[in-house]
């Protein structure tokens, strides 16, 4: 009786090791999906797009790990939820994962993960210990009967022998002892017994193989969803900071760009050119030959521009007929260089329109960001090109001026 409690306690505490192995391995998948998941919505989440996150939710809720889950945003109101949250904690697991882009908290992730699967796990090893403590059990009185006298030595010593587990399946052989007596039945009632758990055996085999498969079809799943999750947060990158029409960058990174310059240029005491463009008399062209024309005098200048510029500038639409270049490392001559042989460029550009062809100018404004102007130009950079862009309009279009020039100027009028 010692032995067999001993037995038994040991199977209990290696049931209940491998009941909290499981549930560990779940708490961190659960985990992961979430971190992961949490970072593939910060983009949506940043942009208001709820159609991506419904899309998103929807798409993991439909695996065979995920019943529930549930976007927040940072004041506590729900952007989107998919799936049926279940009250039973035993079928059921969530978890919570804040959404932070940039180092700011958007809101936060709930996701339930179905634990029904591991639970039916367990319980299968609960009744693996159950059918395992009863064949020890059968043992420890065969070997009871065997120390009680020397007539059952034989019969003890047969039904030993058929205890003996094949090497090749793990299974015991049948006892071939066919007598009226006690070990008679015994031997037959472990036949049977034997039958059962072979039979119980090989369906739980069958069982495990099975889970198997499904757990590495879910990970080749989780893997491609993930490569698709990647692929499609790179393509919501760019269109975020992309024109649609002329695939330069927009006005949104445009205005990011430039404060990371100005910072730059005060940390390193460096400089940087802002070029802005407009093209002369633009609403002439669309009034004559139409917007979808006036479309593609837009994409042939966008073009163009980017062509002619060097590989670190960074070129902008930033609305209508208006460009803007960010000129890293780039002074004032040079950036006056950059702009006339682009206005001259664009001068002598033809743009085949049908039966026409359409030919444009532009009017540019400069200015430059050093260390010994930068309290005055840092938050002006924009008005400042804006100004000498409007004073090129003023005086004939079609021209070049940097910023510099109209102050020197004003200057010298006062005086």
């Amino acid at each position: 009786m010692v032995l067999l409690t001993t037995l038994t306690i040991n199977s209990w505490f290696t049931l209940t090791e491998e009941q909290q192995r499981v549930m560990k391995q779940i708490d961190n998948r659960g985990s992961d999906i979430s971190r992961f998941l949490a970072k593939s919505l910060s983009y949506s989440v940043v942009g208001y797009d709820y159609h991506t996150i419904d899309l998103l939710l929807k798409e993991i809720t439909q695996s065979e790990e995920v019943d529930y889950a549930k976007v927040d945003d940072n004041k506590g109101k729900i952007l989107s939820q998919s799936g049926t949250r279940v009250n039973n904690s035993k079928q059921m697991q969530l978890y919570s994962e804040k959404i932070i882009l940039d180092n700011e908290v958007l809101g936060a992730l709930t996701l339930g993960l179905n634990t029904s699967i591991a639970h039916d796990y367990i319980s299968e090893q609960r009744n693996k210990l159950l059918r395992r403590e009863i064949f020890i059990t059968l043992v420890i009185l065969v070997g009871e009967f065997f120390a009680l006298s020397f007539l059952i030595i034989k019969p003890v010593t047969l039904i030993s022998e058929s205890l003996t587990t094949n090497a090749e399946d793990d299974t015991a052989k049948e006892i071939n002892l066919k007598t009226n007596d006690e070990f008679g039945h015994l031997a037959q009632q472990f036949n049977n017994l034997n039958k059962k758990l072979n039979m119980a055996n090989l369906e739980l085999q069958h069982r495990v193989d099975f889970a198997d498969r499904q757990l590495r079809d879910n990970v080749k799943k989780l893997k491609k969803q993930k490569a698709e999750l990647t692929q499609v947060n790179e393509r919501f990158l760019k269109l975020s900071v992309t024109d649609s029409l002329t695939n330069l960058y927009n006005r949104r990174y445009f205005e990011e760009q430039l404060t990371s310059e100005v910072k730059l240029t005060e940390r390193h005491d460096d400089t940087v050119s802002i070029i802005l463009l407009d093209i002369d008399h633009f609403k002439n062209v669309n009034d004559s030959y139409g917007h979808l024309q006036g479309d593609q005098v837009l994409k042939h200048i966008a073009e163009t521009i980017n062509n002619r510029m060097r590989r670190t500038d960074i070129v902008c639409r930033i609305g209508g007929e208006e460009f803007v270049v960010i000129c890293k490392r780039t002074d004032k001559d040079t950036a006056l260089e950059l702009a006339e042989n682009l206005r001259n460029t664009v001068e002598y550009l033809v743009t085949p329109i049908k039966e026409y062809k359409v030919s444009v100018t532009i009017s540019i404004g400069i200015v430059t960001l050093t260390g010994e102007n930068y309290h005055t130009h840092a938050d002006n950079l924009y008005r400042f090109a804006d100004l000498a862009l409007y004073y090129s309009k003023e005086h004939g279009r079609n021209k070049v001026t940097h910023y510099d020039d109209i102050a020197i100027s004003e200057h010298q009028h006062v005086s």
